[in-house]
């Protein structure tokens, strides 16, 4: 099988969930001249006057799903480019097979890029920028996000490398533009259907207290009555984060008040601060604390409710609205996730050195214990995070 029916044959294996509906066909207008549906508006104003906002997210997407794209155009009525069609060549030569290949990249490759580039402005509305010449989260390149006159920055976008994936980074002044005009159901569609991404790299939840009720000694006493633990599990430690100075009376003058709950490695993070402060407001009446969790590994369904998944976290999330919020719990990576990474180090390793560790059983004649204490490295130690040996422990 050559290499146009390896993509051929991929290109048909996506398939959408059983209960998906339909949306009604397009005729291949523009973005703006589409008629959107009342509902799209409605979940619009439902996010503006949603008290939880969303103020970070990454996610990552392989480059290859882009071809999904166009599957969904005719819904959309975004026009993305058609997939080159690749007739059937006889080689004569290996240098024949060589060259036609590279073909076959280099125009595969500039479809998917006009496709990332006709994604980034359609779909999430932003504009971007030109390759910087500089790599971040290990990604051998990278360009900006704007805003859609290039006015604000919005973010960031890697590529190049870590098995052709690429990997948006949108900050919260991006969120901002990202949600002002397109709704948290329609990002969900594009990631999570359309592009098969069914886990979010990172995603902050914030919600803004005004009233001086939720400050971060308040949060510090939830704290202490076990508030921030979740269903399982201990709580998390507390880290003070003032700053302050001393004025004439022998005062405090804060210039940073926060309280962080956990650490920037957990899959929660809390963060309770006061955004006047960071903000440099002087306003003698007015107070602003912010209550934001850092979500990683995180599934994309909390983009369906984003308030409902906020109280689900845990007691001192829910004990911030005044109302009553039906929790809807989400998932950070399952268990066949796990099961699938240490599986997947255990194969890759047995093909590279099982011939190696077969020989030294043989040299060392079966003492197992031997050989392992041959291979182990005593320089480094790449440890699996305790909650992949409970849930191996418990698959067994």
């Amino acid at each position: 099988m050559d290499n146009v029916q390896v993509f051929g044959k991929k290109s048909q294996g996506h398939k959408v969930q059983s209960d998906y509906v339909y949306r009604p066909k397009k005729s291949g207008l523009r973005p703006e001249f589409v008629n959107h549906t009342v509902n799209e508006y409605t979940f619009i104003e439902d996010y503006e006057q949603s008290p939880v906002i969303i103020d970070y997210l990454c996610f990552t997407v392989k480059l290859a799903d882009l071809r999904h794209c166009k599957k969904d155009a005719p819904y959309s009525g975004i026009h993305f480019p058609e997939a080159p069609k690749f007739s059937q060549h006889h080689a004569k030569t290996i240098d024949d097979i060589e060259a036609y290949n590279r073909y076959f990249r280099e125009v595969t490759m500039d479809y998917l890029q006009e496709t990332l580039r006709r994604f980034i402005q359609y779909v999430l509305g932003f504009n971007y920028g030109s390759p910087r010449g500089k790599g971040f989260q290990f990604y051998e390149d990278s360009f900006v996000l704007t805003s859609e006159y290039g006015d604000d920055y919005c973010g960031q976008v890697g590529f190049g490398g870590n098995r052709d994936t690429v990997h948006f980074q949108i900050t919260g002044h991006g969120c901002k533009h990202l949600f002002a005009n397109r709704s948290c159901r329609f990002l969900h569609h594009w990631i999570s259907t359309v592009l098969c991404c069914k886990q979010l790299s990172r995603i902050d939840l914030a919600f803004d207290d005004y009233d001086g009720l939720h400050t971060c000694e308040a949060a510090e006493n939830v704290s202490r009555l076990g508030g921030f633990k979740r269903s399982r599990g201990f709580s998390p430690k507390v880290s003070n984060g003032d700053e302050w100075d001393w004025d004439e009376n022998g005062n405090k003058i804060f210039s940073r008040e926060e309280r962080n709950f956990g650490s920037r490695q957990s899959l929660v993070y809390w963060r309770v601060y006061n955004k006047k402060l960071e903000r440099n407001i002087t306003a003698e009446d007015f107070s602003w604390y912010r209550s934001e969790v850092e979500l990683k590994k995180w599934d994309t369904d909390i983009l369906l409710n984003p308030v409902g998944g906020f109280v689900a976290l845990n007691a001192y999330a829910a004990s911030l609205f005044s109302n009553t919020v039906e929790p809807v719990i989400t998932k950070t990576k399952s268990r066949k996730c796990v099961t699938c990474d240490v599986l997947a180090a255990s194969y890759w390793a047995k093909r590279q050195y099982g011939r190696l560790v077969n020989s030294l059983l043989e040299l060392y004649q079966g003492d197992f214990e031997k050989v392992v204490t041959t291979l182990v490295r005593d320089d480094t130690v790449l440890l699996y995070p305790s909650m992949h040996r409970k849930l191996i422990n418990a698959l067994e």
